[in-house]
């Protein structure tokens, strides 16, 4: 797994697309009556192997049995609403808002990309369609979905991947368990207790929060722990630790 998480433009992905590139041409131009059902068929492939992938790429997928073991492990020490130190956080504001603005951006640009591709399509059906070569028809439709598909991976890695989402987590709430970090509500954000044995731990306390950073791991963020007892935080992070390291020994004897 990556740190940066699941890439719709790996190899497998590529390979399956320009299969599909390929088929949803030759039946534009031989079978054009066929092409809803070549597309749906398309598309249920094309989520599943997505879904496949994501699974085994992002731990909020892959690890959730993880997730289980922390929750079901007793409680050592709790924030229950730490957004006040959030907001205070002049850094982390600015970051947040910063992809906010670029994720609206981006949602602007592919928006534009929408409506010229809806455009492009009408009036490249309908000239390949008036050419009755059926080669030169099938090369115009080849070219067209390559093009399509060049542009969709420049405005992957220009535009979605680097603004998509924020590299440090904040939970506003959060408890820390035996068996690891579980944000308070949603538990949307955790951390095992095994990856906390190599991670990097920073400390600052004149915005009173403690970063955890596990990306090493192959995590895909960083999670920054608030609170106005940095000391207590710390000292539970590294017992935790003990603990992990002690059962981890004690599976190997």
């Amino acid at each position: 797994m990556s740190a940066r998480g699941y890439n719709p433009y790996n190899w497998k992905m590529i390979t399956l697309t320009q299969v599909w590139l390929i088929v949803i041409s030759v039946v534009l131009t031989y079978f054009p009556k066929y092409y809803i059902e070549a597309f749906i068929a398309y598309f249920v492939i094309i989520m599943a192997i997505s879904f496949s992938m994501m699974y085994k790429t992002n731990p909020m997928f892959r690890d959730r049995k993880l997730l289980y073991e922390i929750m079901n492990s007793r409680t050592l020490y709790e924030e229950k609403d730490v957004t006040k130190l959030m907001m205070a956080d002049k850094e982390y504001q600015k970051q947040y808002t910063d992809m906010i603005k670029k994720n609206f951006s981006m949602m602007g640009i592919y928006l534009v990309y929408i409506i010229v591709l809806i455009i492009l399509y009408g009036h490249i059906i309908s000239y390949a369609d008036s050419n009755p070569d059926l080669y030169m028809r099938l090369a115009i439709y080849l070219v067209y979905f390559e093009a399509l598909y060049g542009v969709g991976i420049f405005m992957y890695r220009k535009v979605l991947r680097p603004t998509s989402m924020l590299t440090t987590m904040a939970p506003p709430n959060y408890k820390i368990n035996e068996k690891g970090i579980v944000s308070g509500k949603g538990t949307s954000i955790f951390l095992h207790a095994k990856y906390l044995l190599d991670s990097e731990i920073t400390v600052n306390k004149e915005n009173h929060y403690v970063e955890i950073d596990s990306t090493k791991k192959n995590l895909p963020y960083k999670i920054r722990l608030y609170s106005n007892d940095i000391d207590k935080v710390l000292d539970y992070i590294e017992r935790i630790k003990k603990l992990e390291l002690k059962r981890q020994t004690s599976s190997q004897q």
